[in-house]
């Protein structure tokens, strides 16, 4: 697998291979984001109900970028783009960890979402633009493995200085910091790279292709929704149910960064063998069980073994299907079908980080809230699992446009 992966990199263009440099960078920001975040916030005296504010925010700067962008970056360069949220992330990041007032927390976890947003909106397509049919398969899994292989090394750095510091707002504070400094590192790669000029619409052109968009977003809200409800609180699962503290919490997403990396690196294997739609679908379903152990044990070997599949099986799905949905959609029409994706994850996001803090602070489900929003993303999970089973079961890879017709049972 190496080795293959190793063939396909020389034949990645510089743009490609210098984005890929500039997503190692800005994906440690995006980390200090899901482990550090939270704690700092809960450390400082912030309750639940506070966070998940924070949070549903962060998603509400996303969805603005989403929905305000997404229709003109098929008609724009995406280098300054990019460099703008890399700044804009670490902003986020270093003003949360300095300014304690909570007015200023708020805006900028508004900041590091509008940040992250713009860093994740443009990449599937840029690597589209950028890269040939051959070697997209490979460039999208590397690329989505490059995240948790960041994630990995920012989390043995958080073990690291939380060792070194000891278990304190100061050490969250220095951290955070840290992780905000080596995101705005990351425009040191988007300064030299030279980018391919946009393809421009024919005059003739089709209307946008909404059905195909539905088909996509859709699906994407219901797994949005899952997420939001749980995903953003797994740290304080950990430090609420079993007493652990930062420095072995990150040693727990360094795990599941380490698999998820093989897990990205082995996905498009799978989809070549059994599909992509197949492989897409089999894998969210199979993260359910694990979900049910997170949600009822009392166990923490249990817990972080199941935390650790759950994390793998969920999201190793994410190169596979975003290689698909550039296959399948025009050209001239992937940033703007991004973006729709994008804003229907963010959106539910915004709705679902609310309720998920209002939630485990407020309810209880054999042990805690926590059980509560994790049973419900379970069913949230099977939704749209079984929506993306309905509208692409059967459509090749490679076909574009996909056909007008209303996706009907069976299909």
């Amino acid at each position: 697998m190496i080795r293959e992966y190793f063939r396909h990199f020389r034949a990645f263009t510089p743009a490609a291979r210098c984005y890929l440099a500039a997503q190692f960078f800005y994906s440690i920001g995006q980390t200090a984001v899901w482990v550090l975040r939270n704690l700092f916030l809960k450390e400082a005296g912030y309750g639940e109900d506070f966070i998940g504010q924070t949070l549903a925010l962060s998603s509400l700067g996303a969805v603005m970028v989403v929905l305000t962008m997404s229709r003109f970056m098929d008609r724009m360069r995406l280098r300054g783009f990019s460099m703008l949220g890399a700044l804009a992330l670490g902003a986020g990041l270093a003003g949360t960890a300095l300014v304690p007032w909570k007015g200023a927390v708020a805006a900028f976890c508004f900041l590091s979402g509008v940040g992250s947003a713009q860093l994740e909106l443009g990449t599937a397509p840029f690597l589209a633009r950028n890269s040939e049919q051959a070697e997209r398969p490979f460039l999208f899994g590397l690329s989505t493995a490059l995240s948790p292989f960041a994630g990995l090394l920012a989390t043995l750095g958080i073990k690291g200085g939380a060792l070194g510091w000891g278990e304190n707002l100061e050490t969250y504070r220095r951290l955070m910091i840290a992780a905000a400094v080596l995101t705005v590192f990351s425009i040191g790669a988007l300064l030299v790279m030279r980018e391919s000029t946009p393809e421009r619409a024919p005059t003739d052109a089709p209307p946008f292709d909404w059905k195909t968009a539905a088909r996509f977003f859709l699906p994407e809200m219901m797994i949005g929704l899952g997420a939001g409800l749980t995903i953003p609180f797994i740290n304080l699962y950990f430090r609420e149910r079993f007493g652990r503290q930062a420095g072995e919490i990150g040693l727990y997403y360094t795990g599941a960064q380490a698999l998820v990396m093989v897990a990205f690196l082995a996905a498009p294997m799978l989809a070549r063998r059994f599909g992509p739609i197949r492989t897409v679908v089999a894998c969210q379903l199979s993260s359910i069980p694990f979900f049910l152990v997170l949600a009822f044990t009392t166990s923490l070997p249990f817990a972080v073994a199941a935390f650790l599949l759950r994390h793998a099986t969920m999201n190793m799905v994410h190169p596979v299907g975003s290689h698909f949905a550039m296959e399948v959609i025009r050209p001239r029409e992937r940033v703007r079908v991004n973006g729709l994706k994008q804003a229907a994850n963010k959106m539910a996001w915004v709705m679902a980080n609310a309720a998920g803090g209002w939630m485990i602070a407020h309810t209880r489900l054999v042990r805690d809230g926590f059980a509560t929003t994790m049973v419900t993303t379970i069913g949230l999970y099977i939704v749209g699992s079984a929506m993306y089973w309905k509208f692409f079961h059967g459509v090749p890879a490679g076909q574009a446009p996909l056909p007008e017709a209303e996706p009907t049972a069976g299909t």
